[in-house]
């Protein structure tokens, strides 16, 4: 996926990328439950140098 009306702080591209962190990457609420199983990661990735610009959970709704 293409993120629209982003710089890179770094290289200045606009040339921006999404990509999902899965696996033994995710993150698990800090009052984890044994049943929970978190959520995925996704972040904004710069396609020409590499740094990651922007983190954030695919369901935020897992954290309440």
């Amino acid at each position: 996926m293409i993120v629209e009306n982003k710089v890179c702080p770094k290289c200045g591209s606009n040339k921006i990328g999404q990509g999902k962190q899965i696996g033994h990457g995710k993150m698990l609420p800090a009052n984890n439950t044994f049943m929970s199983l978190g959520s995925n990661i996704i972040a904004d990735i710069c396609t020409e140098c590499g740094y990651i610009m922007e983190m954030r959970v695919e369901k935020p709704y897992k954290f309440k």
